[in-house]
């Protein structure tokens, strides 16, 4: 059977259901890939692993504007529909939802999820009502779907431990499966907003890996984290960015902020901007 575009609910349930009478499929399981569209690699690798774990594989384009503040840019974030539904039918994905907005948000909606202590800080502090917006979307999509399991990259590691948050509070029944994140040749983490990245942007982005590297080698090798972050600061201003939101070291299983390694393993994470270009990545110190 081929990939199927739908886009609304009752024609999301129709496929699933349409796969489920295949001879092989009566019990199968769905996962679904929720995306923005603008579909690369680090999608490609999500389906890839969903149609390990799934027997259907949905994935989903919706560019959600309660993710967008107002001087964001909803407006020309990139769009290909057409591109998107091809590059995801050849990595074997069955379904693509792609709903309007008018059918998640109708007229008199007045609902948004939050989960407030990891909503609040870090990419939370600075985009506000970012996560409300995300929260609130990806939780329409999993009832929707009625997914077995969810798939989600680690480059935007704190949205991936605020879905897992809500599916165990709401009591969802979806297991989060998560990835590593997916790198470029040159260690740059992979996005839909690269696009806006030109040559000369590009070889200020591809330091931002390096240094998270040197940053855990040093917190490793036993230099005060108060330093490397001082350190770190200073080496991605100094090789061409322009503002850094945050560079911080946090526990990978709540985000709390560290002084120290502790018995549970920790993370860096950072935001920096080249001129208007906002660049989120992270690494395990390990």
């Amino acid at each position: 059977m081929s990939i199927e575009i739908v886009k609304n609910i009752l024609e999301l349930k129709s496929a699933i259901a349409r796969r489920r009478m295949e001879p092989t499929n009566s019990a199968a399981s769905v996962g679904i890939v929720p995306t923005m569209g603008s579909i690369h690699a680090a999608h490609e690798k999500l389906v890839s692993v969903a149609r390990i774990h799934s027997d259907i594989v949905v994935a989903t384009i919706f560019v959600n504007p309660k993710q967008f503040s107002e001087d964001e840019d909803f407006d020309k974030y990139p769009r290909n529909e057409n591109d998107d539904v091809a590059k995801l039918e050849a990595v074997g994905c069955d379904i693509v939802y792609i709903p309007s907005i008018d059918l998640m948000y109708p007229k008199n909606f007045d609902l948004t999820i939050s989960v407030p202590k990891l909503g609040s800080i870090l990419c939370g502090k600075y985009r506000k009502n970012h996560f409300q917006g995300v929260a609130t979307i990806v939780t329409k999509l999993l009832i929707q779907s009625n997914a077995d399991y969810g798939f989600f990259g680690e480059k935007d590691y704190q949205q991936l431990l605020i879905i897992k948050k809500l599916v165990s509070n709401l009591d969802i029944i979806c297991k989060i499966v998560s990835i590593p994140t997916v790198r470029d040749k040159d260690g740059l983490a992979l996005s839909s907003r690269n696009k806006y990245i030109d040559k000369k942007t590009k070889v200020i982005a591809n330091n931002l890996y390096k240094i998270l590297c040197e940053a855990s080698k040093n917190i490793i090798n036993g230099k005060k984290i108060d330093i490397v972050i001082d350190d770190s600061k200073n080496n991605i201003l100094e090789c061409g960015f322009t503002k850094i939101d945050y560079f911080e070291v946090r526990s990978e299983e709540n985000l709390t902020k560290l002084r120290e390694l502790d018995t549970n393993k920790a993370r860096i994470l950072v935001a920096a901007y080249i001129n208007e270009i906002r660049l989120i990545d992270n690494l395990i110190i390990e």
